[in-house]
């Protein structure tokens, strides 16, 4: 029963004879195909019946906020990492682990429910997923060391990484093969809704500058904290709405569950009102010989059930029938997802660069001055005091944000209430002092001379030097501009697919990321940056709409969610090596990212016309 690939949509001409050609089966001919084709058919005049509406746009709506939350899990990160950094004291390594983590979570996350969706039903998986997403997304609210908020994130990654293999898989096989790129489009298009909320809820409840954040900090439920409760909004959305919706009817027919798929697709009759009555009976379902064996039940040493499962998968999916087309996907995940995330980060670290070029540009040099009895209380910013003398004077009340004391004398001076961001004194002689509720420490002092200073009641114990400079306003910005253009673009990428063959746009994209990436040698500006950044993104994820559809496709009910969710590994594996590669070169040089994003996509544009064109196929 199309085990090892799924039906082709049976040629309308007659044959000489006078009948109708049979349906055929890909990869299968002969009387074994015969029992395949009563499935898939049966399972396509169904939903023909049941007529397209109102069912499948509010099953898209649901499974629509479940992808949102995936976007919504890397983007997070952006927004809580500064705050995260200054109250669970993490340093720019530990930072880096945590986008690891999440990422390593995703990948992992991905193949586990994919399996379990082909072995478990995809409604079932999804709910399953989803809820530990939701669990651990509000423990970690909660975690107050960076231990325990790592690994609450890296369980709540497990968990999410469930939406995308699994919504595809469970709306395509809902729709008609007419119209299920539509639904499929609108779907796809609510992964950047994700971006779009999660930023509008940080404008909305996370202070924006790095002062804010450290008074914000004082706080015992700080702003970050209920960010992350707020953030799970669309994972339970999601939740909620799946407890009123119907499994798969196509997993349902391949599990055997015959009667309770006619209900599905009764229900989805009169969802969609449908003006005739629904002509299906039980009596029009397959004979038996048509369906695929129940699988055993993994009551009984499950640990081993799941390895069986997994080595049976895998070999069937990198079977002869579709090693070629396993190939060609996972090299193109492959390459989608390491230039996808490399060009988000290295666009995020030049737009940091260029930002602080600007900032130390209009820094102030205050050489040769001396200051007596003098009252400091506003913030000091961008300063450098060189050879400079202090007698007597106060510092109170005040930030002092990237000050530099060069080669200075402080002597017996007060520092009441002192906050400092990138603050050091170097080649100075401080004494006779006091420093009083300031977070200044050995580390501020760089071979200076300290004598007869009182320290009292330090602001923070922590070694990190927090940076005010985090510009959150601009990832803001830049998660609206790229957010809000690939929503358009994913929902006008479906009514596309409905006519189009998939090779050919995926090679159109691809070309166009290709051609695009040639601006990176023209980054000078932030606004540039944004642009090429913007319709690389849109170009690379509209392409990842048409491959999803091809692994949709390309492989039958029972190893489809499988198939997927191998490949979104693959897709998060490669974005996991893309950050440090990238990384590497933003603070050196502009040719190696240009060059190899150039050439990955080029490639894959050459790669994605050998991919065979599944659009007519059944599932």
């Amino acid at each position: 029963m199309c085990e090892e690939s799924a039906c082709l949509v049976p040629p309308l001409e007659q044959n000489q004879n006078g009948p109708s050609e049979s349906r055929l089966s890909s990869g299968s001919n002969g009387g074994a195909t015969h029992n395949g084709e009563a499935l898939v058919g049966f399972h396509e005049d169904a939903l023909s019946q049941a007529a397209v509406g109102k069912a499948q746009l509010l099953l898209a709506l649901v499974l629509g906020l479940g992808l949102a939350a995936d976007c919504s899990e890397l983007t997070i990160l952006g927004y809580i990492l500064p705050a995260a950094e200054l109250q669970l004291c993490i340093d720019e390594h530990k930072k880096g682990w945590l986008v690891s983590i999440t990422l390593l979570a995703l990948a992992g996350g991905s193949l586990a429910w994919g399996i379990l969706g082909d072995h478990l039903g995809r409604r079932r998986a999804l709910i399953s997923a989803l809820s530990v997403a939701a669990l651990f997304s509000a423990v970690a609210t909660v975690m107050p060391t960076y231990g325990t908020f790592m690994t609450a994130r890296f369980c709540s990654g497990l968990g999410v990484a469930g939406a995308f293999p699994l919504t595809f898989s469970y709306l395509s096989e809902t729709c008609s093969r007419a119209t299920r790129t539509r639904y499929t489009g609108l779907l796809h298009s609510f992964w950047p809704v994700g971006g779009i909320f999660t930023s509008l809820i940080a404008h909305l409840t996370m202070p924006t500058s790095g002062a804010e954040i450290v008074e914000d900090n004082r706080e015992h439920w700080s702003s970050w904290h209920r960010f992350l409760i707020l953030s799970i909004l669309p994972t339970i959305g999601c939740i909620i709405g799946l407890i009123w919706a119907s499994e798969s009817p196509r997993y349902l027919l391949e599990a055997s569950r015959e009667v309770e798929a006619l209900a599905v697709y009764q229900r989805l009759h009169r969802l969609n009102k449908a003006r005739t009555q629904y002509g299906l009976t039980e009596l029009e379902l397959p004979g038996r010989s048509a369906y695929r064996e129940r699988p055993m039940s993994p009551s009984r040493n499950l640990f081993g059930h799941g390895l069986e499962s997994f080595r049976e998968v895998f070999q069937r999916i990198s079977s002869p029938t579709h090693f070629r087309t396993t190939l060609l996907l996972a090299a193109l995940h492959l390459i989608v997802g390491f230039t996808y995330m490399g060009i988000s980060a290295f666009s995020t670290s030049m737009i940091k660069q260029i930002k602080d070029q600007e900032y130390y540009s209009d820094r102030q040099y205050i050489f040769n001055r001396n200051f007596t009895g003098i009252v400091f209380n506003t913030t000091l910013e961008n300063l450098q005091y060189k050879n400079t003398s202090f007698k007597n004077v106060t510092f109170k009340h005040i930030n002092l944000n990237h000050v530099d004391f060069q080669n200075c004398t402080v002597d017996e001076a007060e520092f009441i209430n002192v906050k400092t961001s990138i603050t050091f004194f170097e080649n100075s002689t401080i004494k006779n002092s006091r420093f009083v509720d300031t977070d200044l420490t050995n580390h501020h002092f760089v071979n200076c001379t300290l004598s007869n200073n009182t320290f009292m009641s330090l602001i923070s114990d922590c070694i990190v030097d927090f940076d005010y400079n985090i510009y959150l306003d601009d990832l803001y910005e830049d998660t609206l501009a790229w957010a809000g253009s690939m929503f358009p673009a994913l929902l006008f990428m479906g009514f596309i697919l409905e006519t189009a063959a998939r090779p050919p746009l995926i090679f159109t994209t691809m070309g166009t990321a290709s051609i695009t990436s040639i601006g990176i040698f023209f980054w000078t500006n932030t606004f540039v940056v944004t642009l090429i950044e913007l319709t690389v993104k849109i170009m690379l994820m509209c392409a990842v709409n048409a491959i999803t559809m091809v692994v949709v496709e390309a492989y039958p009910c029972h190893l489809r969610c499988t198939a997927h969710g191998m490949m979104r590994s693959l897709f998060h594996l490669a974005s996991l090596c893309a950050i440090p590669i990238y990384g590497m070169f933003s603070q050196t040089m502009l040719m190696f990212p240009a060059v190899i994003t150039i050439s990955l996509t080029f490639g894959a544009a050459i790669m994605s016309l050998k991919i065979q064109d599944n659009s007519k196929v059944l599932l």
